[in-house]
């Protein structure tokens, strides 16, 4: 007996056990991916040990006739299915119960290979023999490596091959093995590759699901970081900045410069029951465009239904005064202007600059942006 193949065999089944104990412990796969992983490493580890001792019987001639067959036919029944199990650990569902019903023919051959020895016989030297339509056999398990292939160009479209090497690699093992064993059934090379196969598309599938997950995150977070309807900045963005601004303002305030200018939108309520929600939304949109093409150096954010804030660093906060008088002539025009009242762009604007010797916290700035806003209101209004 060849005591590399055995030392092979060997590890093949400890890996098989281990991951079979292992696969539901420290995983971001759902319970059903997880029962048929689980069920694959159990068949490929029956698998190994049935061809090992097919093998040992086939050396020696220790085992009896009848061990010997079962054995025999407990792998040549196991052997197909073990695609199926693969494919349907790596999330194919449509495609598993039709190879299933034909790899269930293949079971019912075997079976009746026990009586009359058409697919394998075991000779009373207790020595494996090939029946006369063994190629049946290797038909369905041609089968099942077709399919698992198909299984792995299917994965590659859905990943759309951000990890096609990998998965090249995985497949080609898998071909190597298959191949060797089939043109010659001295080369036991078949469970081997299937061992491999298992473990590496176990982890392959692992990081696939792990980065549709981390894109799943980071598209739901920069959902939540921007408000849907203007694209700016959101309020949740706004409330995280503003812990970013108070740790340094406790740690470091006299690195920090930055001024507010707080936004408030005049007559949105007016505007929707006019006119209407969609021309109200067509105004909110609007208004945030003048805004932000004013603050071109800041980020702008909506605070409120028809709230804004710009928190002014770098150029913005170096030509502050400017573009204050600019901002309060657009304020004046826009609220003068003989147009209709949805078709204004007006809101009302007050600005901050933080003082390292009286604000203590974003919020201190802040409030005296709030009173300067509400202040030039009162102004636009009497116009």
């Amino acid at each position: 007996m060849d005591h590399n193949y055995t030392v092979t065999i060997i590890i093949c089944l400890l890996s098989m056990i281990t991951l079979a104990f292992d696969v539901g412990k420290n995983t971001i796969l759902n319970k059903s991916d997880i029962k048929w992983f689980r069920t694959s490493f159990i068949l490929a580890a029956i698998g190994a040990a049935c061809e090992y001792c097919g093998v040992l019987f086939d050396k020696t001639g220790c085992a009896p006739q009848k061990i010997h067959w079962f054995i025999t036919y407990i792998e040549f029944s196991i052997s197909p299915f073990l695609a199926i199990c693969l494919a349907r650990s790596c999330g194919m569902k449509r495609t598993v119960k039709p190879m299933a019903s034909i790899m269930l023919v293949n079971v019912i051959v075997e079976t009746v290979s026990l009586f009359n020895g058409i697919i394998f016989s075991i000779d009373s030297s207790s020595v494996f023999q090939r029946g006369p339509v063994y190629w049946l056999y290797l038909f369905f398990c041609g089968l099942g490596f077709v399919y698992i292939i198909f299984v792995f160009v299917l994965i590659g479209i859905r990943t759309k091959l951000k990890n096609g090497i990998a998965l090249i690699l995985i497949a080609f093992i898998m071909i190597t093995g298959q191949a060797a064993n089939t043109i010659n059934g001295n080369i036991n090379s078949g469970y081997l590759s299937i061992c491999v196969t298992a473990v590496l598309l176990y982890i392959f599938i692992q990081n696939m699901f792990r980065h549709v997950m981390m894109e799943t995150i980071n598209i739901e977070k920069d959902i939540s970081s921007h408000d849907p309807l203007t694209k700016v900045m959101s309020r949740i963005s706004y409330d995280n900045k503003i812990k970013e601004f108070d740790k340094k303002l406790r740690d470091e305030p006299e690195t920090v410069k930055f001024a507010i200018c707080e936004c408030d939108l005049n007559n949105l309520k007016m505007i929707n029951d006019t006119f209407g929600h969609d021309a109200g939304d067509k105004y909110i949109i609007n208004c945030c465009k003048l805004i932000c093409d004013i603050f071109k150096h800041s980020p702008v954010y909506r605070i409120g239904g028809d709230e804004f804030v710009a928190i002014l660093q770098s150029d913005d906060y170096d030509n502050l005064e400017l573009i204050k008088r600019s901002l309060m002539d657009i304020c004046v025009d826009e609220i003068t202007k003989a147009v209709p009242l949805s078709q204004k762009k007006s809101f009302a604007a007050g600005f901050a600059v933080f003082n390292s010797s009286s604000d203590h916290t974003f919020g201190d700035v802040m409030k005296r942006a709030d009173i300067e806003m509400y202040e030039n209101k009162k102004m636009l209004k009497n116009l």
